[in-house]
């Protein structure tokens, strides 16, 4: 499919553009012939990362959220509420592709944490430069993420591969997206 927004070519099963952030229900063009990028597993990451971005940054950016005592939340709070609202629109673990899975999310002290597990991968030529480059990109063009990441809300990604000791982790700060 191409997005009608941005005119980039996406995945079929895609429920978010993974550049713009566009739902597919507004995307209508058929490929006739599409090209394998050689990149649908870091694809379906990258789809499901904007999507979960997306539902809880759009949900308490275009809305102020108040404490009882009437005063502004905390970024803790707004990190806790945010990661309850994401865990209670879908239920996890959640099948991202046929290679990964998101087991988690969790609110630590300064950051919302996505926690994926990798399986029939092979990660030889994978690393945390590598994840972080081919992920910062369409981190810091989403405009809802970035909203986030304005707001000193760092966004932290976990990756450990299935039956093995190996671990990723990339974190996206402010200056990142700068």
């Amino acid at each position: 499919m191409i997005c009608n927004n941005c005119q980039t070519e996406i995945p079929d099963n895609a429920k978010f553009c993974n550049k713009c952030g566009q739902k597919t229900d507004d995307v209508n063009k058929p490929i006739s012939n599409p090209k394998k990028n050689g990149k649908p597993i870091l694809t379906g990451v990258v789809s499901i990362i904007v999507f979960l971005l997306a539902f809880g940054v759009v949900r308490y950016l275009t809305q102020e959220v108040i404490s009882p005592s009437g005063s502004s939340a905390s970024k803790a709070e707004l990190i806790n509420q945010t990661v309850k609202e994401v865990k209670a629109s879908m239920s996890l673990p959640n099948q991202v592709d046929e290679a990964t899975t998101l087991v988690d999310i969790t609110a630590e002290i300064n950051a919302i944490r996505y926690h994926y597990v990798l399986s029939g991968l092979d990660t030889s030529n994978l690393s945390n430069d590598y994840l972080k480059s081919y992920l910062g990109t369409n981190i810091c063009q989403n405009k809802d993420t970035k909203g986030l990441l304005d707001r000193d809300i760092d966004m932290e990604y976990s990756y450990s591969v299935e039956n093995s000791t190996e671990k990723y982790f990339v974190s996206f700060t402010k200056t990142d997206c700068e």
